[in-house]
């Protein structure tokens, strides 16, 4: 953005500029720090944590952090947005979104809390699906933070009116597609030995989508194609190995140019599996919701 660009000019020279000094990488850790999820199935196994976005400042969204000791699913829901408050359409393996500090896991768009004048939360629901063991989960947001509040006035000013005053009118935001066929809390599909399956991809039906890349987490290989519903236009010239195109949270599969994705329509992905065993297949494409200006 123009308006904090890091240095400016001076009749005397070049100086600091004194936005920038105000904006300063952040992470935002969860509260609870730790959850321990129960074995899937038992009480404990779904628990809720939160993510303050304190009045110190807005805080621009990235990047997703975190450790665990198994595979679990995240549903990230932000009570501040309007009536579609989830940031996907169902929860989604944390090997898919959560990378780590060596390798992050970085949104296809940053999201933007403007705290206005109070604060901010995203709550994320923490779920064991599949491990008969607990799980140790520590998960954190990382971005820049804009400690607007108590700059000098004329610095504050600059920064409120750079983001909309009290304001919070995003246009563009990150969303999480998992298949439709998946449960509605996320647990993924089973394709039996050697079998065939289909996952269907469905865009939001009141906004448009652009969608920028493929993780997937599986028991074992698999071939698959995807096609357009609405064309039948297949994405490839043959079947291929899974694994030449689909990524993971910490190495994910770009598409070489985003994937316009309008309201309502489908994404079918035809597999087969390889492995010659039972393959559990969790697949989520990331991408961001686009709504126009009127």
């Amino acid at each position: 953005m123009a308006n904090l660009a890091s240095y400016i000019r001076t009749p005397r020279g070049i100086v600091v500029n004194p936005v920038k000094e105000r904006v300063r990488a952040y992470h935002v850790v969860s509260n609870p720090v730790t959850s321990v999820l129960t074995a899937a199935g038992t009480a404990g196994a779904t628990q809720e944590v939160s993510f303050l976005i304190d009045s110190w400042g807005h805080f621009d969204w990235q990047y997703i952090v975190g450790t665990q000791t198994s595979e679990y699913f995240v549903d990230f829901f932000d009570p501040n947005r309007g009536p579609k408050k989830n940031l996907g359409n169902k929860p989604v393996s944390s090997a898919n979104i959560v990378g780590t500090g060596q390798r992050p896991f970085r949104l296809p768009e940053p999201y933007f809390f403007n705290i206005g004048d109070g604060q901010r939360v995203l709550v994320a629901t923490l779920r064991n699906l599949l491990s008969d063991s607990s799980i140790t989960v520590r998960l954190a947001l990382y971005g820049r933070k804009f400690f607007h509040q108590n700059a000098p006035p004329e610095v504050s000013r600059r920064l409120f009116d750079a983001f909309g005053g009290l304001r919070n009118e995003e246009r563009a935001y990150t969303y999480f597609l998992s298949p439709r066929e998946y449960a509605g809390d996320g647990t993924p599909v089973t394709v039996g030995a050697l079998g065939t399956t289909t996952f269907t991809f469905e865009s939001d039906s009141d906004y448009d989508s652009d969608l920028h890349k493929l993780m997937v987490s599986a028991q074992g290989a698999f071939s698959f194609t995807l096609r357009e519903s609405s064309t039948d236009r297949v994405l490839a010239n043959d079947v291929f190995l899974g694994t030449l195109g689909w990524g993971t949270a910490q190495f994910p599969f770009y598409f070489a140019d985003t994937l316009l994705f309008e309201r309502g329509r489908q994404l079918i992905m035809d597999i087969t599996d390889l492995s010659g065993s039972t393959n559990r297949i969790a697949a989520t494409i990331a991408g961001r919701v686009l709504r126009y200006e009127r």
